[in-house]
């Protein structure tokens, strides 16, 4: 069944779908919850089902008006109306955050908003989706990449403390089913990384030097662990069973584990030659104890505007450095410098926005087992579906390559934005992800395998 709808929000929300589906599509295809960053440590946001293939698209509003005359850069259109991150898709509802300050919740099956809500400062946290209560809450962060003058000059002043962020930067809980806040949990810095939930807990690092634990019920402080360090897009990752999160920071750019239940500092790590803001960039992945992230590096006597992208294996115990692998040199990326990992059977998927090349690394020793390069940077977590590799790129194209060699299957041509850190996430035969001009799209999985 095709056909064309058009569904009018008051004065915030303006929806074109173009709907597809060619099985019945029930919420129970779904997750019932939503609890870290794509959906677990490994970032493999892949969900098993018989959700059906099915094609829409939903736009924000502005997205198809935008004056290119006028807003000449694409990363001011990211800006106004791009969906920076992930999604998460839970009990039939794709929980969609965007730079504009809203939330949208759309019906997966027909791209129709349910709600959306303004938290009043741009939305770059994959939401998550807990029970609370008998009920399920949406959980997301509010705050921007932005320093006020009197922080920004701090950067030249040894041992400053920096807070980055500025306007409204809080944990706000919604009502699933109507978007109804639930409570707000205000703080000094931005709250852009994903949190964890774990026992009743959100956890999050944020822009003030702290990692946060807050009661899911009722948004009241739990603990507060001080690390210096500002966290910009480093997502809480669970390990050991969630007994441990671990997430990077910036100034001084460090990698941080807490005890999830006390807050107590475990342990810190500065990795040799990390260069400018990598430390909090990245997010990063975790099979069993070992942690797997990628760092920005510069060499002494680098030429100017380039650096050395680098993938890192930690124990997540004690922090201690298993190995690192050095993937190559290239121009430095702006804003986000690192790629995002998948972990996969004992496999590490991973791309780099430095030399524009995907990567296959083997677990346990960092042996590098294939490397393609692509036709743009990347910086999202890519996916493993029936054996095949699905990475989103930054022109826009979405490539499927072989596991076991990294040759190229197929390429699908997005001609709705393009992409950065935002993952995809496959629920049964259909594939969300929202780009970089303000449109989600629900695609079919055999589209995008070829």
């Amino acid at each position: 069944m095709n056909h064309k709808a058009r569904l009018l929000f008051p004065l915030i929300m303006a929806l074109t779908g173009l709907c597809s589906i060619s099985a019945v599509a029930s919420p129970d295809q779904t997750p019932d919850q939503w609890l870290t960053y794509a959906m677990s440590a490994g970032h493999n946001a892949v969900y098993q089902s018989a959700f059906p293939s099915i094609s829409w698209t939903f736009s924000v509003p502005g997205a198809n008006t935008i004056n290119r005359k006028i807003v000449r850069k694409l990363t001011t259109i990211r800006d106004l109306v791009g969906f920076p991150i992930g999604v998460a898709v839970a009990d039939g509802i794709v929980f969609a955050p965007n730079d504009n300050g809203y939330l949208y919740a759309i019906n997966a099956t027909n791209g129709r908003l349910l709600w959306s809500v303004n938290v009043y400062n741009q939305i770059m946290t994959t939401p998550i989706v807990a029970t609370v209560d008998n009920h399920k809450v949406v959980f997301v962060g509010a705050g921007n990449s932005v320093f006020s003058y009197s922080h920004a000059k701090l950067f030249n002043v040894k041992g400053a403390k920096v807070t980055r962020g500025t306007d409204v930067s809080a944990i706000e809980a919604f009502h699933e089913k109507t978007g109804r806040l639930e409570w707000i949990y205000h703080t000094k810095g931005e709250d852009m990384p994903t949190s964890t939930y774990i026992n009743g807990k959100l956890i999050f690092g944020n822009g003030d030097g702290h990692v946060y634990a807050l009661n899911a019920k009722n948004g009241f402080l739990i603990w507060k662990t001080g690390i210096r360090s500002f966290v910009s897009m480093s997502s809480a990752t669970p390990v050991d069973d969630g007994k441990i999160v671990v997430m990077g920071g910036t100034n001084p750019s460090r990698i941080y584990a807490i005890n999830s239940s006390s807050g107590k500092l475990l342990w810190s790590v500065h990795p040799e030659g990390i260069f400018s803001s990598s430390g909090g960039d990245g997010t990063w992945a975790a099979r069993g104890n070992t942690l797997i992230g990628q760092i920005d590096v510069r060499k002494p006597n680098q030429t100017k505007g380039t650096s050395d992208s680098e993938e890192l294996a930690l124990n997540g115990q004690t922090g201690q450095v298993l190995w690192s692998r050095n993937l190559g040199s290239g121009k430095t990326p702006p804003r986000n410098k690192d790629a995002v990992p998948t972990i996969v059977n004992r496999v590490i998927y991973t791309g780099s926005p430095v030399t524009h090349t995907e990567y296959a690394i083997q677990l346990q020793s960092g042996k590098i087992l294939w490397h393609k390069t692509l036709s743009a940077r990347m910086k999202a977590a890519p996916m493993v579906v029936q054996n095949k590799l699905i990475q989103p790129i930054g022109n826009g194209d979405i490539y499927t390559l072989n596991c076991q060699n990294g040759s190229i299957i197929h390429v699908y041509h997005n001609k709705l934005g393009s992409f950065g850190p935002q993952n995809g996430v496959m629920i049964g035969g259909t594939y969300f992800i929202g780009s970089n001009s303000g449109y989600m799209e629900a695609i079919p999985l055999e589209k995008i395998l070829g």
